[in-house]
């Protein structure tokens, strides 16, 4: 196998790593537009890995690329995701990306199946693993009645006031504090708004924390329409969600321009820049917490399944929690792909393969064997 890594960031880089550990790959080229990812990239593993300086926007030599590999893996920010897709799908190249597209990426569907590819969205921890807990759990319910999804990347040692760090794209951080949540609510689908719906959680080996909504459900309400209730929350410590939500009301991620002596500024971009210093504050460790709640029937009975996880900061690699548990899925799928295991073409959800029940447990071995480790749990 040769495979495509576009984007190689906090994540990305991880992806290209973890690829280029496994026997099955030959070669990874890894694609970003920044000479600063790519040198730092080097710096940590150079055996299989070609780097090339390219955006995508740079279609000519981009095809090119795209022409001499078997898939491709996107890590590019969410702006950026379904670009890259329509990019990929034009060539016929199967695809596994991670970003939280805007755009619905079922618009690529006709022209994926018509190009005999497959295309797997979202491929990340959340959305992405989170989707493939409830495909497994749709598996084992007659009848699936309720999913909550809680999922936080946190730093280890929280520095105030924001008690924050960065451990992906801001850009992305932001948008998941502004952008409407798409919720299933008592049989209904609903936009509700960002950082609503609050309220504080104990996580074992963590302590409390506080959830609130954000939209990362992904294709769930359209795979599962006749859920009763969906939701998705994002943990965080307590006060995290105030100070965010005074942001947006304030008009602080507005994207329409104010004009300040003679100059027009977007309130978001600048917000962003000067939030970065403040989410960059304090020591790399973090630590990735994860609960999938799946209430439902099965065989009559009143059924609940819990997907637990919580994963830290590898010390030994110097590699984030978020960045294993959002690479080592997308890395899993990437594999299954070239090992030709998914059949179906088109766009093809994490949770439609995780329906497969050897297809999920192959991701879930992979994650295990990299010290990523999930509990599974029926509590009644």
């Amino acid at each position: 196998m040769r495979i495509l890594v576009v984007g190689c960031g906090k994540v990305g880089s991880e992806i290209a790593r973890d690829l280029a550990g496994s026997d099955e790959v030959d070669s990874v080229v890894a694609m970003d537009a920044s000479s600063q990812n790519l040198k730092l990239l080097r710096k940590r593993v150079t055996r299989k890995i070609e780097t090339v300086k390219l955006s995508i926007s740079q279609k000519t030599r981009f095809h090119g690329i795209l022409e001499k590999v078997d898939l491709v893996c996107g890590a590019l920010p969410g702006r950026l995701g379904f670009d890259l897709m329509s990019e990929t799908v034009k060539t016929g190249r199967d695809t596994v990306d991670i970003s939280y597209t805007p755009r619905d990426s079922f618009l690529l569907q006709r022209r994926a199946k018509e190009a005999g590819c497959r295309v797997v969205p979202q491929c990340g921890v959340a959305p992405g693993f989170t989707n493939m807990c409830v495909g497994d759990a749709s598996r084992k319910l007659d009848q699936m009645k309720s999913v909550e999804i809680f999922v936080g990347g946190l730093p280890e040692k929280p520095e105030p006031p924001l008690n924050y760090r960065i451990v992906f794209s801001l850009e992305d951080v932001v948008n998941e504090y502004s952008r409407p949540v798409q919720v299933i609510d008592n049989g209904k689908r609903k936009k509700l708004e960002a950082l609503s719906g609050r309220g504080l959680t104990s996580f074992p080996g963590v302590g409390r924390l506080e959830y609130f909504l954000t939209d990362g459900l992904g294709s769930l309400p359209r795979s599962y329409p006749k859920t009763r209730e969906m939701h998705e929350f994002t943990l965080r410590y307590p006060g995290h969600a105030d100070m965010m939500r005074t942001l947006r009301v304030l008009g602080f991620f507005d994207r329409n321009p104010v004009r300040i002596g003679g100059v027009e500024v977007e309130p978001r971009q600048l917000s962003i820049e000067l939030l970065r210093p403040a989410m960059s504050q304090g020591s790399p460790e973090d630590f990735l917490a994860l609960r999938v709640d799946v209430k439902g029937f099965s065989h009559g009975k009143k059924t609940h399944l819990r997907y637990q996880l919580l994963d830290h900061y590898n010390r030994r690699s110097g590699v984030s929690a978020m960045a294993r548990t959002t690479a080592y899925p997308c890395t899993s799928v990437a594999l299954l792909m070239g090992r030709r295991e998914i059949k179906e073409t088109g766009i093809v959800t994490p949770e439609r393969i995780a329906q497969n029940d050897r297809l999920f447990h192959f991701v879930l071995d992979r994650l295990a064997e990299r010290g990523v480790r999930m509990k599974m749990t029926t509590l009644s």
